[in-house]
C-alpha cells in the first residue's frame, strides 16, 4: 500500500483553512485537524473537509484517566465521524484500552473504520529532554510505547521518521506509522528536533504529515509544485 500524504491544517483563521484546502485538494486526500484549527474553527474545518469527501485525522492527542478518555472519544466521534484519531501512549495501558474500546464502538455505530493511533514521543523532544525526564534514548522509548500501543490493539503510532523503520521492523508492516516533521525543502524545522526527508518517509510511513515545510514556505505555490513533482517521482 502506498503511503498517504496528510496536510496539517494548523491555522486559526477560516481564510487560511479555505486557501490551503482549495490549493491542495488535487494532491491531498488526507488532512490533519490539530488543536489549533479544532479549538478555533473545529465545526467549520471538519464540515469543509466532509463536503469535499476528504479523509480527516483528528490530532488532539487525548490524555487523561481511562473513563474520561473513553467518554471524550465517544463524544468527539459522535459529533465528528473522522477517519483517524489519537491518544497519548504515555497515558498508560488502561487509558489506551478505553480509547480503543470507544473507537471500536463508534466505528461500529458509523459503519466505517476509524483508526485508533497512539502518540509515542513528540518530535519536539530531543535526547537531552529524554535524559532530563530520566527516559532512555528515543529509539528505545518509542519502541516501548509502540509495543504497549500494539498490545492494546490500536492500529498504529505517531512517531518520527527516525523511529519508523524500527517500528515496522519489530511490530510488522500492518502496524501503521504516522510521521510528522517530514521535510521536502529548506524551510527550517524550528521546534521539531527529530525530523526526516520525504524520501525517507516514503519507505516506512503509512501517513506522511506535511505542515510548515509547505505552508510556511517563502513561495508556497512553488513549494507545492516542488512537492507534487517529488511525490510523483517517488510514488
Amino acid at each position: 500500500m502506498k503511503p498517504n500524504l496528510v496536510l496539517a491544517l494548523d491555522f486559526q483563521k477560516r481564510e487560511c483553512i479555505d486557501y490551503w484546502i482549495e490549493q491542495t485538494e488535487h494532491l491531498f486526500d488526507w488532512y490533519k485537524v490539530g488543536m489549533e484549527a479544532f479549538y478555533a474553527q473545529g465545526d467549520y474545518t471538519i464540515a469543509k473537509l466532509f463536503q469535499r469527501s476528504k479523509h480527516i485525522f483528528l490530532d488532539l492527542k487525548l490524555s487523561d484517566i481511562p473513563n474520561t478518555v473513553y467518554k471524550a472519544t465517544k463524544a468527539l466521534l459522535s459529533r465528528y465521524p473522522v477517519d483517524m484519531i489519537n491518544v497519548h501512549a504515555l497515558s498508560g495501558k488502561d487509558t489506551l484500552s478505553a480509547f480503543k474500546e470507544a473507537v471500536t464502538e463508534m466505528s461500529d455505530f458509523h459503519k466505517k473504520p476509524i483508526r485508533a493511533i497512539g502518540v509515542t514521543l513528540l518530535t519536539s523532544l530531543s535526547e537531552e529532554d529524554l535524559q532530563m525526564f530520566r527516559l532512555t534514548n528515543a529509539d528505545k522509548t518509542v519502541m516501548t510505547l509502540a509495543q504497549l500501543v500494539k498490545e492494546q490493539h490500536l492500529d498504529g503510532v505517531v512517531c518520527s521518521i527516525k523511529e519508523a523503520p524500527l517500528v515496522k521492523e519489530n511490530l510488522g508492516k500492518e502496524f501503521l506509522t504516522v510521521t510528522p516533521g517530514v521535510r521536502f525543502d529548506e524551510v527550517p524545522a524550528q521546534d521539531q528536533k527529530r525530523t526526516g526527508t520525504l524520501e525517507e518517509a516514503v519507505k516506512v510511513s503509512d501517513f506522511i504529515v506535511i505542515g510548515r515545510a509547505l505552508t510556511s514556505a517563502p513561495n508556497p505555490q512553488e513549494a507545492l509544485r516542488t512537492l507534487q513533482e517529488r511525490w510523483e517521482q517517488l510514488i
